[in-house]
């Protein structure tokens, strides 16, 4: 309260009077210095190389053995399994039964689990089968349990056999060793992340399973799409709202790939050569910085992993990279051809980089804790960790609330800043009057749009049906759209009224409103720093710009409100698909769907942050642009 008081003359010190004085200018160079500092996080001065800090793990220190004749007439098992299955049955019957039967071969102990799965609460109603077998640890009691997984269908909706085959194959090798100090369960699964969801709620007691194991420690999935041949791994590793595996996981997984000559590469990405510019390096490290924010911010990424993260099971995906002139790839592109198995010097390089890493694994005495599990990568044997990432969602922060506080000192009008101390009462009275007139009237506004973002947030699970067909989808968004724009309207041409204007103060409501902002996303920087840069760039960016002057033309309004405009989730939103080439006009396969049932099937934090804070805010932004 001092504070406050003191921005209204109050015993003012001589460092307040100096931050009162600046605070107008102060939040463009601190919005400026986080920008800076984001440009420079792909330089090699933030990066650290990486290392182990399980020294117990020894990555690649025992002889591997995956690839004999055997291993590889294991991989033909489900061939020969599918091609025995009754023809009417259904294909995810005939894929379930053919895995189960490989299994059993095998000695595993398996099982079946049948699903059902929609996209929203009476929408988009579907089922799958997921198989599993349990390899039984002869050296311990079922305690814990490492985990490889497959599904039917890769990330980029094509068949996933040859990582069926492979698992098929590392069972083999698995029930042939007598060091497993682990349990290894073994996983194929259908309807991608939907059939991890559900599998991983059956085996943490929601019923369903009978042929269960310990705790699972760690889940290595895999994704071989059709090819001759592969020309090395992508390595994926984000989940849903920022969850990640532990670093150390995906430092020895990288190290024993290297040794394997199959390096698994972060996305997918090549490193620039060394002959390359710094320039050159630079942007190559960006590129991979800004596919890892995006993926992060979305909770979107290529596998099925993510759902174990949020069961704090350590978990990434191994993604076989094809090259583009793969005959076997395009003649199943073209014709749909059952692809064959890839050549066997690459599918026992893969084979062996995952025995390796299960061998490391198995040795690992307690979960993996010693390293990170807050950073960013933007190379490969690269990491920045939180310490040096973390500044420039601080500065963001800072930006908001140095202008949200000359914002509170300016409110009111110029009397209840006089330093003349003759008036020390009357001013005081007259500021707590002010507040007493003006704050209930910016809560009500601020409540009534958020009630808007509420509706938005509620009414798909309300009346899924009508909100999620194909022939609504678009119209129940732009549907928000006009009604968000009719209030800001109405709130607006309220306040323009002569006997409304002196129940409500411009800057009062906009220092509110950054204040929100700054702590959305000051605690969502620690939880999913990606997200919460996103979030800053859509609403706190065209917030601290907008109305920056207190005497304000009708050019300088009609300016920030078509800002504002291009910064509205419609507009992005659409801006987006444009650069995608996708139709605009079209939500019925948007974002706002992938959002809303991520949301309900992962508790991603995408979509409630849409509703309760990037609409609101821009509503409210133009709002703030339109008052007198």
């Amino acid at each position: 309260m001092a504070l406050v008081l003191s921005g209204q003359g109050e015993k003012t010190s001589p460092a307040l009077k100096l931050a009162r004085k600046h605070s107008a200018y102060l939040a463009y160079p601190l919005l400026l210095a986080s920008v800076v500092w984001l440009l420079l996080l792909p330089l090699q001065t933030f990066t650290r190389n990486a290392y182990f800090s399980e020294n117990a793990m020894m990555p690649a220190q025992a002889y591997s053995v995956f690839g004999s004749k055997d291993h590889l007439l294991a991989m033909n098992r489900i061939d020969a399994a599918l091609a025995l299955q009754p023809a009417t049955d259904s294909e995810n019957q005939r894929q379930a039964a053919a895995v189960l039967d490989a299994f059993e071969a095998l000695g595993l102990d398996s099982e079946i689990q049948r699903f059902s799965y929609s996209e929203v609460p009476g929408v988009g109603s579907a089922s799958g089968i997921n198989v599993h077998g349990v390899l039984r640890a002869g050296r311990s009691d079922s305690v814990e349990a490492l985990l490889i997984a497959a599904p039917w269908t890769t990330s980029s909706n094509v068949t996933n056999i040859n990582a069926v085959r492979l698992l098929a194959g590392l069972a083999k090798f698995a029930s042939e060793q007598v060091y497993w100090a682990k349990d290894v369960i073994f996983l194929v699964t259908d309807s991608g992340e939907r059939g991890v969801e559900a599998w991983l709620k059956a085996y943490h007691g929601g019923g369903g399973l009978y042929v269960r194991s310990g705790i699972i420690q760690t889940a290595i999935c895999l994704e071989l799409p059709p090819a001759q041949s592969y020309a090395g791994m992508g390595l994926f590793f984000e989940g849903k709202s920022g969850q990640l595996p532990n670093l150390d996981f995906i430092n020895i997984v990288q190290y024993i790939s290297r040794v394997e000559r199959m390096p698994a590469l972060l996305h997918g990405m090549s490193e620039a050569p060394r002959s390359a510019t710094l320039w050159e390096k630079y942007c190559r490290s960006a590129q991979l910085l800004l596919r890892q924010v995006r993926s992060l911010a979305l909770g979107q990424s290529a596998g099925v992993h993510a759902p174990f993260l949020r069961y704090r099971i350590d978990a990434l995906t191994l993604s076989g990279q094809v090259r583009p002139t793969d005959p076997v790839s395009q003649a199943y592109l073209s014709t749909g051809a059952t692809p064959t198995l890839p050549a066997s010097f690459t599918l026992r390089s893969i084979g062996r980089t995952v025995e390796s890493t299960m061998r490391s694994l198995n040795n690992l005495l307690e979960h993996f804790h010693q390293s990170f599990f807050f950073y960013i990568l933007p190379a490969n044997e690269k990491y920045i960790s939180i310490g040096d990432y973390i500044p420039a969602a601080g500065l963001m922060v800072a930006s908001l609330l140095v202008q949200a506080m000359h914002l509170w000192w300016m409110q009111g009008s110029d009397d209840m800043r006089s330093d003349s101390p003759l008036t020390r009462i009357e001013r005081i009275n007259a500021y707590y009057s002010f507040l007493r007139r003006t704050l209930p009237n910016s809560v009500g506004i601020i409540v009534r749009v958020h009630l808007l973002g509420a509706i938005l947030l509620v009414a798909p699970f309300v009346v899924p049906y009508a909100m999620l067909t194909d022939t609504t989808s678009t119209a129940y968004v732009f549907t928000m759209a006009l009604a968000s724009m009719s209030m800001v309207l109405h709130i607006s041409d309220v306040y323009w009224m002569e006997e409304a204007q002196h129940v409500v103060d411009w800057k009062q409501l906009k220092a509110m409103i950054e204040l929100y902002v700054a702590v959305v996303v000051g605690c969502l920087s620690v939880l999913n720093f990606s997200l919460a840069v996103a979030l800053f760039g859509v609403t706190g960016l065209p917030l601290v710009l907008t109305r920056v002057w207190t005497t304000s033309t009708k050019l300088r309004r009609g300016a920030n409100v078509l800002m504002l405009m291009a910064a509205s989730p419609i507009c992005t939103l659409m801006l987006s698909r444009a650069a995608l080439g996708l139709s605009p006009l079209d939500f019925t396969s948007s974002p706002f769907r992938m959002f809303l049932s991520d949301f309900y099937h992962f508790g991603n934090l995408a979509y409630p942050l849409v509703c309760l804070v990037y609409w609101p805010v821009n509503l409210l932004s133009m709002v703030v642009a339109m008052m007198p």
